[in-house]
């Protein structure tokens, strides 16, 4: 009887799992694409994204579900003749970040994320 109300005890802390929120800052290049969308150069551009557990939250990209594991954070969504129609890339050992988009508006950024050192005035510590 003790270990049934030992186990009813624990299920509790067992079943809660605190999600994990994360804010990237990513610079790097971002490629320009002329009109006939052939490569005509690069600029340097910022991405600020922000994972909640293992979505993507992103004012352009929208939000998507991630493929999260030790090493790295991706999505992948094909096209309907095959080609990449949006795709995110984050080594999380590196930070080294690839996002490419290829719909009406092509899109490829390449670049390396790191953690805002923002202090939150309402934690205590």
């Amino acid at each position: 009887m003790k270990n049934l109300f030992l186990f009813l005890f624990l299920i509790p802390t067992l079943l809660s799992a605190e999600v994990l929120h994360v804010d990237l800052i990513c610079e790097g290049e971002s490629a320009i694409y002329c009109e006939d969308s052939k490569k005509c150069g690069s600029e340097p551009a910022v991405e600020i994204i922000k994972i909640a557990g293992n979505t993507l939250v992103h004012k352009i990209h929208g939000n998507q579900f991630l493929e999260v594991d030790e090493n790295n954070v991706s999505y992948e969504e094909m096209d309907t003749d095959g080609s990449i129609g949006f795709s995110l890339n984050i080594n999380r050992k590196t930070g080294k970040i690839e996002i490419i988009r290829g719909w009406s508006k092509p899109y490829h950024f390449i670049g390396l994320c790191q953690q805002p050192q923002i202090k939150n005035p309402y934690d205590p510590t």
